[in-house]
């Protein structure tokens, strides 16, 4: 295979040079032809006609060379090749053609000829080219264009010619016209510069081999020589060597592909399981939407009969307020199951925020006791001095589900699961990997514990020591969570006994939010600025804060609410909606940043697909619906961060750099 690889490459480069001299043939023939025709057009136009006057061949002559300078001298000779006129003129009066053999073949065919490289009289080589001045079908006189051959040289070189490579041109004499290694040996026997052998080689008369290819040109007796050295043409049989070194390395290439090509197997089997569980999650999904329409429909049951009982029994003062209280559990027991909704179809990923630990594990004890049996205890101990974390709050629900569905599933027969949390400061985790203080939550049950062969491999995707088939791909959402907030998850096991599994969750430096007491009048702003796009939404909201509000104004969008701010400069705080045309609450948020520092900015949603897609907010954001609790806390959290930063030096950016 080396030796047909080195053949191969031989005949390819022998191609290129016979292409290169055909193109060389060409080139040079071209521009021949072209000053050929030149010359037979003026040959044949009147101002040639016998007698030629003077003043006018001069004049046309002149205009010739101005086209074409390559031109040493334009010539009208007589039969005899006597040279009648000359541009420009010779010194004496009359003289004869040099090159009279291309002279009489211009009489003998009547046709153009390109003529033999010729030494002058003072030396210098040139060729000419002859085409006949016929009148009444009787040749008078021959015009000739006498060329250097540097024009044939210049031709040469712009076909490309390779640098390493020599060219030569040999006239019908076996004279050289050019070469392209020297300039003084035009004019002079071919052999003086290179002797050509039978095998398709060329002995260079300086010393050295070259490999030639040749072409004749069209229309003349001249020959085009192309040569490459011979070292370097058979320096294409080292290759046939490095062939053979590759040969000898074929065989760890080919066991670095079959490598590759297992990694790749293991990678589509993984795909392929990836796509069964995403499937079964989606199936999941399809349920618990249908769950979630079931449990929606009894929650618009119970706004339908509140409403019809309110209308009904507006006098009656108690019947009003059981009625209203079951409107207010089915509110959040609404948004509830939103939360879930987006949390399971991982859509609600707003990226790490602000979590206080101790409110969330108890908003969330409704949903962690779902993913547990009957038989199953639900223990929460959570101390009062707990930290806040820096977590995405939906990655940290899913994560404490998996884990209560993992117990769950060790404990057939029911048992204890205990979720506990504590302060770990620096330096106190033995975990070097980890840096600054962390908030640890254990979630320990009473189960069947983990082997210990398998405890090191109960985080890696599809494991599972379950019997049923399933993909085992809950630990490893735990895992992905932790690893991706900064944290991590570690976990000990006891056969018998059951296991323990620690979330390390950074602690969070933003200012830990005020909990919500009964004086919300203390914590509400005198007058505020309302922004919303819907007007029931606008209203509602207005409505809720009649009597703990001194003054409400209202503003249907963010250009109306500039409007109103330069108007009113009582403006304490403003709670706009995110989702509106034409200007969102976050632009409006930016430029109350810019013009209005001091006012304190809430914004509401009900679903923002920026805050979907992970935007970082730096104003509280509520989720319709929601208290004024929550209002109050989010204003308070405003004011906090107002006061924090009133106490910072500010750095001047437009300062030049040192």
């Amino acid at each position: 295979m080396a030796w047909f690889f080195v053949a191969e490459q031989r005949q390819s480069l022998d191609n290129e040079l016979r292409n290169m001299a055909t193109a060389i043939a060409a080139t040079v023939q071209r521009e021949l032809d072209t000053q050929i025709q030149l010359l037979s057009v003026i040959a044949d136009s009147p101002r040639f006609d016998l007698p030629i006057s003077r003043a006018s061949f001069a004049e046309t002559a002149r205009r010739l060379r101005e086209r074409i300078p390559r031109w040493e001298q334009i010539r009208v000779s007589d039969e005899d090749g006597n040279v009648v006129l000359a541009f420009p003129p010779k010194e004496a009066a009359a003289s004869r053609d040099v090159d009279l053999e291309s002279h009489e073949r211009v009489l003998r065919s009547g046709n153009s000829v390109i003529g033999n490289v010729v030494v002058g009289a003072r030396g210098q080589t040139a060729f000419a080219i002859r085409v006949p001045i016929r009148r009444e079908n009787n040749l008078r006189a021959v015009l000739s264009a006498v060329n250097r051959p540097a024009m044939v040289t210049d031709l040469i070189h712009t076909t490309g010619l390779p640098e390493t490579w020599s060219a030569w041109i040999v006239d019908g004499e076996g004279r050289l016209v050019v070469t392209t290694a020297a300039t003084d040996l035009s004019g002079k026997g071919d052999k003086e510069f290179a002797r050509v052998l039978g095998d398709g080689t060329a002995s260079l008369a300086t010393g050295g081999d070259l490999r030639i290819a040749e072409a004749p040109l069209a229309e003349t007796p001249w020959r085009v020589i192309v040569g490459i050295p011979v070292g370097q043409y058979d320096r294409l049989a080292q290759k046939a060597w490095m062939l053979v070194i590759a040969g000898s390395a074929v065989t760890v290439v080919l066991s670095g592909a079959a490598a590759f090509l297992l990694q790749r197997e293991v990678s589509v089997r993984n795909r392929e399981r990836e796509s069964i569980a995403n499937w079964q999650r989606m199936d999941a999904l399809g349920k618990l939407t249908g769950q979630a329409a079931h449990d929606f429909n009894n929650l618009l049951m119970v706004f339908q009969s509140g409403i019809e009982g309110v209308k009904r029994r507006r006098g009656d003062e108690q019947r009003v307020t059981q009625l209203l209280n079951h409107m207010s559990d089915g509110v959040s027991r609404g948004k509830a199951i939103t939360q879930r909704l987006l949390s399971f179809s991982r859509r609600s990923n707003r990226g790490a925020v602000h979590v206080e630990l101790d409110v969330k594990l108890l908003d969330l004890r409704p949903l962690l006791r779902q993913a547990l049996n009957d038989a199953v205890v639900l223990d929460i101990e959570i101390p009062d001095d707990l930290w806040p974390v820096h977590v995405d709050d939906s990655g940290l629900e899913i994560a404490l589900i998996n884990l209560l569905t993992n117990a769950r599933e060790a404990m057939e027969n029911g048992g204890r699961v205990t979720i506990s949390a504590r302060n770990v400061p620096e330096g106190a985790d033995e975990d070097r990997s980890l840096r600054g203080a962390f908030v640890a939550i254990t979630v320990t049950d009473s189960g069947q514990g983990v082997d210990t062969s398998n405890l090191l491999r109960i985080f890696e995707p599809f494991f599972s020591t379950k019997g049923d088939g399933r993909p085992g791909l809950g630990l490893t959402q735990v895992h992905t969570f932790a690893q991706a907030a900064g944290g991590a998850v570690k976990v000990t096991s006891l056969i018998g006994h059951g296991s323990a599994f620690t979330l390390l969750l950074p602690k969070s430096n933003a200012p830990q939010i005020p909990r919500a007491s009964d004086r919300l009048t203390s914590q509400l702003p005198k007058t505020i600025l309302i922004v919303d796009d819907t007007a029931a939404s606008l209203d509602s909201v207005r409505l809720s804060l009649e009597g703990l509000i001194a003054t409400i104004y209202t503003a249907s969008g963010g250009k109306d609410a500039l409007a109103i701010l330069e108007q009113r400069s009582d403006i304490e705080a403003v709670l706009s909606d995110i989702m509106m045309p034409e200007m969102s609450g976050i632009d409006l948020a930016e430029e109350l940043g810019k013009q209005y520092p001091q006012i304190r900015v809430v914004l509401m949603t009900g679903y923002s697909d920026k805050l979907e897609a992970g935007l970082k907010i730096a104003r509280p954001v509520l989720v319709k619906p929601f208290k004024i609790e929550d209002l109050a806390a989010a204003l308070a959290a405003e004011q906090s961060k107002a006061t924090f930063s009133d106490n910072v030096v500010r750095l001047d950016t437009t300062c030049p750099k040192i």
